[in-house]
């Protein structure tokens, strides 16, 4: 059960019980929580940072903040020829890749199909699904962040560097102990050449459409790639502009209960904008602009690039933009969250960006 943003002090003279309000202070964590709460976590922040190899891993949220929800995870790393993880696989575990910046390749195969691999640039996502040994409905979205803190250092800095600076030699072998442990974090080694046939970031590069023209959403337990802003678009205009991309709908989620987007907001007026209160966990994490948030009962705040604001279920909250363009990533449980109710409340749109007459 979760607790109430509000700490409740007793009156000792009058026997009355009285709230105190929180304060940015109490809102904003170096840490993700133990448990369930609103918080924001700012760029960079150590968030349970634990280094493998030149790779810097941060975990703004994690299992038991979430309420084992979701956990969102972020890499920095310096440039590599190197694979950054061995090949494996997932047999519960179900992995979504987004860029925030800079660029990385990511490969996927299942079920004996070709390979393929995609250089993700600022926008681009990748979703890989679990691969069961067989046909099962227990996959879950908690990809195992204990898995790192066994594998990985714990690392702090005095500087909010995004990674160690120094040469990059790739994740190394893990000893043969920690081979002989992977199981218990669903992670199967798996005997995988990397494709190097890369042609304008793809490979294959036949039958391909990358940044050259629409990407759809994959079918259900198979793994897909979405260049960023050639995803289906939706267009809201309750409140302002809003511009809505999935990236993971309930139809790619299955039963797993989640969905992931990208919402791209027009500059808009702070007067009575729309609260909501969701059923399942959120996050937002800006990738460009800045958003003003109000969780619960904590003021309001204005998080940057990079920053994530964490809203647990049934707590709610109102976001708005006064900048003229603000992006974010979107991460819920449930299907019925706020992405999925902007897009069922707008309609099919064919650019990333607003229309030019102003909504009133």
């Amino acid at each position: 059960m979760l607790t109430s943003p509000l700490v409740l002090l007793a009156s000792l003279g009058a026997g009355l019980v009285q709230a105190q309000q929180n304060t940015l202070d109490d809102l904003f964590v170096e840490n993700a929580p133990s448990s369930p709460r609103p918080y924001v976590i700012p760029h960079y922040a150590n968030s349970h940072s634990v280094t493998i190899g030149p790779q810097l891993y941060r975990f703004p949220v994690t299992g038991p903040s979430s309420g084992y929800a979701f956990t969102l995870m972020g890499t920095n790393a310096p440039s590599s020829g190197n694979l950054g993880v061995l090949p494996h696989i997932h047999r519960r575990h179900y992995e979504n890749f987004f860029a925030l910046k800079g660029r990385f390749q990511l490969w996927a195969q299942k079920d004996g199909n070709e390979q393929q691999g995609r250089l993700l640039t600022q926008g681009d996502f990748g979703s890989v699904p679990a691969t069961p040994p067989t046909p099962s409905k227990c996959w879950i979205l908690i990809p195992r962040w204990d898995l790192f803190y066994a594998l990985g250092t714990n690392y702090s800095s005095g500087t909010d560097t995004a990674y160690v600076p120094s040469v990059s030699h790739g994740p190394g072998t893990p000893s043969s102990y920690i081979m002989s442990q992977l199981q218990r974090y669903d992670v199967y080694p798996e005997t995988f050449k990397a494709r190097r046939d890369f042609v304008n970031g793809s490979a294959p590069s036949h039958n391909t459409v990358w940044h050259t023209g629409s990407n759809e959403l994959g079918a259900p337990a198979k793994p897909y790639f979405l260049a960023g802003g050639y995803g289906p678009k939706y267009l809201n205009s309750d409140h302002g502009y809003q511009i809505i991309q999935p990236l993971v709908e309930p139809k790619q989620a299955q039963d797993l209960n989640y969905t992931i987007s990208t919402i791209s907001l027009s500059r808009q007026t702070k007067n009575s904008p729309p609260s909501y209160t969701l059923d399942g966990a959120a996050a937002f994490e800006v990738a460009e602009g800045a958003l003003s948030i109000q969780i619960g009962d904590f003021p309001l705040v204005t998080i940057m690039t990079g920053d994530v604001a964490f809203i647990p279920a049934q707590v709610p909250f109102t976001y708005y933009t006064e900048t003229a363009f603000t992006k974010v990533l979107f991460i819920a449980s449930g299907n019925n969250s706020l992405d999925q109710q902007l897009i069922n409340g707008g309609n099919k749109w064919d650019w990333v960006t607003f229309p030019s007459t102003k909504h009133t």
